[in-house]
């Protein structure tokens, strides 16, 4: 059987007080929250530019298209340069 004694029953009043303190205290973090997201909200801007993202898109393709071609060089590189070792 367990006894509780008069400590114990004010350590368990301590730690009821500080559990609803943090509670308190999240409360006031969580009222704060929305209003610093929905400042954030405003300064985004509402228009893009379509110039840009086509240039963007321009230059991805052309990346990739020069990386392609690299690749291709170096494959028929590699095969003649085997042919020649070969013969």
């Amino acid at each position: 059987m367990l006894f509780l004694t008069t400590e114990h029953y004010d350590d368990l009043i301590d730690l009821i007080k500080m559990s609803t303190e943090t509670f308190n205290r999240t409360s006031v973090v969580t009222e704060t929250y929305p209003q610093r997201v929905s400042e954030k909200k405003d300064l985004s801007p509402k228009k893009v530019n379509i110039d840009v993202l086509k240039k963007r898109v321009f230059e991805e393709k052309k990346r990739e298209r020069f990386q392609n071609r690299v690749l291709i060089g170096m494959f028929c590189v590699s095969i003649a340069i085997l042919g020649y070792i070969v013969v």
